[in-house]
Order: C-alpha cells, then structure tokens, then sequence
C-alpha cells in the first residue's frame, strides 16, 4: 500500500478471523463458485462436520416417522418388520417417501442457516434465492424432450396390465404434488448441503467441485439402496450431471429441473399398474435399457449448457464483501487517517 501524506502509510486491513465472531461476515468477502459457498471468513473447520450431524439425524427422524404413518395408512402389518422383510409399497408408503425428501429443503436450508449463518436463500443459488425464471425457462425446454423419449419408451413397453386401478385417482395427484418437490428435496440435501461440506474443505475450487462431485455421487447411489449394477451406474451419471450444472450455473434450479422432469415423467404410468415392488433394486432388475435414460441426462445436461451459454449465469459472487468493505473503512478521529496538520504529533 502505497505510503499517503506527509510519509503517512496506513495500516493494513484486519484479519478477518481477529475480529469478534459476531463481526465476522458468514458470506464470502473474494467471489466463490457454488461448493466453495462456504468459505467465508466466520467459517470453522468443524461447522461443516456439525451440518453433516444435524441434516442426517433430521432426515432419519423425519422418514422414520413418516414410513411408520406411510405403512399405517396401507394397512400394513408391521410386524413383518421384526422378520427382516419389506413390506410391499402402497399409496400411503410412496406418498410418504415423497413429502420425507420433500421435507429436506427446510431440512437442508436450517442447517446451512444454524451451523454456518448463512440465510436459507443463498443455498439456492449463489446470488441469494431460486432464480425462478431460469428453472421455468429450463422447464420449457426439457419437459417435451422427456415426454418424448421416457413417454415414447413407455408405449413400445408392454401395456396389458395398464388400466384404471383403486388408486390411480391418489396416485395421480399425489405424483404431480410430491414428486417435483422430493426431487427438488434431494436435490438441496444431497446436491446443495452435502456438496458444500465437502466443497468447504478445500481452497482450490476445481478440487472442492471434483472432491463434492466424487463424494455426492456416491452417497446419491448409497441413497437408493440399489444392488444392481446397471442401477447403480444409473445414479452415479445421475448425481454426476447434477453437480455439474450445478456448478457450471451458480445454483440448483438446473438440477432440480431436470430431476423433476425425470422423476414425474418416468411415474406416468405409475397409478394405472402394480407398483408394489418399485423399491425392489436387487442385483438382475436393472438391463441395458438403462442406457436409454443415461443418454438422456446427458443430453439434458447439453441443453442446459446450451442455455447457460446462450443466457449467462452469475456463478460466482462475494455477497459479503460490502459488510466486510464497511468493517475495514476508515474511522477518521480514531487513527485511520494521515495526521492533520496543527494536530497532535
């Protein structure tokens, strides 16, 4: 810093980490991508593990109680539980599961807010909030593109045991009420807070994207509890091309739209048939089809940079840097200015 009047230099800007904790902003101050969000001068290296505590024994407390009332409102015998076996899924399981991984965007949005103070809108995006035009705009273009392939692969599939069923009425508006919100869900919990865990430990932002990509890849599939391998590789290029766009557009909007689009097409044929094993992903259930939705994630995920290319995305910010800029500024009267000439030596 150049010296100012009369040989004066002034002093050099506090360390962040030296003020009291209460004055130490919880937004970067340098500009930061999406999984490096964190890394803000009132981050510690323990608030990340102390997230990862709190959002996992959220979301099994929340499931846990609300399988109980999914299998109570189906009649279940529960005590096939103690036997080790899986009760098969009805229309108050599957409604269940879907408002439980619903229930992780507050899930994942408090804890971002209690374990790292930042407010639940900047784990939307990096500019404070879901950019609602942007995931409509995404909408528009990857709805048609899903109903025809996932739409198109359904009618060349076999149909004789597709017809008007007791719960297809539930089934029908439970899907396209839930279903958005639990892929949306998943993707803040998995995408959103876990991919900024791990993205908080690291100062080079390429290793923090690679290191919450590898990372949220793999709880993703462990998510699903899948034993095939086909199922399996399905999930991982799934969590893959989420954490990317996620990335390369600065918030979720593009992730949670092409999970939505996905989940809620894929169940159209859902309420007129037998779906009381869904959940059975035992090694042999998955085949080569699976390729047919792998190849369009990719796809999906080129559309979207295509978008993003077309209509750039803020993907970095420093929200922080004015709270920070008003902190260090000088306090004329208080020694922060050159001395005054007739003043006090």
């Amino acid at each position: 810093m150049p010296p100012g009047p009369q040989g004066w230099t002034p002093p050099p800007p506090p360390d962040p980490r030296r003020l009291p904790t209460h004055l130490q902003p919880a937004l970067p101050i340098e500009e930061r991508d999406y999984y490096a969000f964190w890394r803000a001068p009132r981050l510690r290296w323990w608030k990340p593990i102390l997230a990862a505590l709190m959002a996992t024994f959220l979301f099994l407390a929340v499931s846990t109680v609300l399988q109980f009332i999914g299998w109570t409102i189906d009649g279940v015998d529960l005590s096939v539980l103690l036997e080790g076996t899986i009760p098969p899924v009805g229309p108050g399981f599957f409604l269940a599961n879907n408002l439980s991984l619903a229930l992780c965007i507050p899930i994942a949005m408090v804890t971002a807010w209690a374990c790292v103070q930042q407010r639940p809108r900047w784990l939307s995006s990096v500019v404070g909030g879901l950019r609602w035009g942007w995931l409509g705009k995404l909408l528009v273009f990857l709805v048609p593109l899903w109903v025809v392939v996932i739409g198109g692969s359904h009618l060349l599939g076999p149909l004789d045991d597709v017809r008007l069923r007791d719960h297809t009425l539930v089934m029908v508006v439970g899907i396209l009420l839930t279903t958005p919100l639990q892929a949306a869900g998943e993707e803040y919990l998995v995408r959103g807070l876990l991919g900024r865990i791990v993205g908080s430990w690291f100062r080079a932002p390429v290793i923090g994207f690679v290191a919450s990509t590898v990372v949220t890849a793999a709880v993703f599939m462990a998510m699903h509890g899948a034993g095939d391998p086909w199922l399996n590789a399905f999930y991982v290029v799934f969590a893959a091309v989420g954490s990317w766009l996620t990335w390369r557009t600065g918030g979720l909007e593009a992730a949670i739209a092409i999970h939505a689009v996905h989940n809620t097409v894929s169940m159209a044929l859902l309420p007129f048939v037998d779906f009381s094993e869904m959940f059975n992903r035992e090694a042999g259930v998955g085949d080569a089809t699976v390729l047919i939705p792998m190849t369009l994630l990719l796809v999906g995920a080129g559309v979207v940079e295509y978008l993003a290319r077309r209509s750039p995305r803020t993907v970095r910010s420093a929200p922080g840097r004015a709270q920070w800029d008003a902190l260090t500024a000088p306090r004329p009267g208080f020694g922060w200015g050159p001395p005054q000439p007739g003043g006090p030596r």
